[in-house]
């Protein structure tokens, strides 16, 4: 009899465990959810927790913005390359985010408009998300 419990009690270790969907077991931290610029622009950089993670999707304010995914080596021998397809990389006529493993590198252009310039990184992580704002001021 105790055998039999014995049995019964490793085929209940030995059991793969689930996840409920949409779980969410290492975070993804970052170290800034917001990066502010002055109209003359300039360069921040936020830390990522984890270096497994890439970039989902964004929403922006100005028109002409484009996610750069595609197999450059020129830019891939000198910035982080996610795998030999993915460029990590966002580029509009004013801003520019890069990414290497664990950091994010944001540049920022003058801002010679009468608005605010806004911008939204999301980034994933297996089941989790994050992500920042980018915002402009007015000239």
């Amino acid at each position: 009899m105790k055998f039999l419990l014995v049995l019964f009690l490793l085929f209940l270790n030995a059991c793969p465990r689930s996840e409920p969907a949409g779980y969410c077991g290492h975070p993804l931290e970052i170290s800034k959810d917001t990066l502010s610029f002055s109209a003359q622009g300039g360069i921040d950089s936020v830390f990522v927790s984890n270096s497994f993670w890439r970039f989902t999707g964004y929403d922006l304010s100005e028109h002409g913005c484009e996610k750069i995914f595609g197999y450059d080596s020129d830019y891939c021998s000198n910035n982080y390359c996610h795998n030999n397809s993915d460029i990590m990389k966002f580029q509009c006529s004013w801003l520019e985010v890069k990414a290497r493993p664990q950091s994010i590198f944001v540049s920022v252009t003058q801002n010679e408009t009468n608005q605010e310039r806004y911008f939204w990184v999301d980034m994933q992580a297996g089941n989790c998300h994050s992500g920042f704002s980018i915002t402009q001021s007015a000239e």
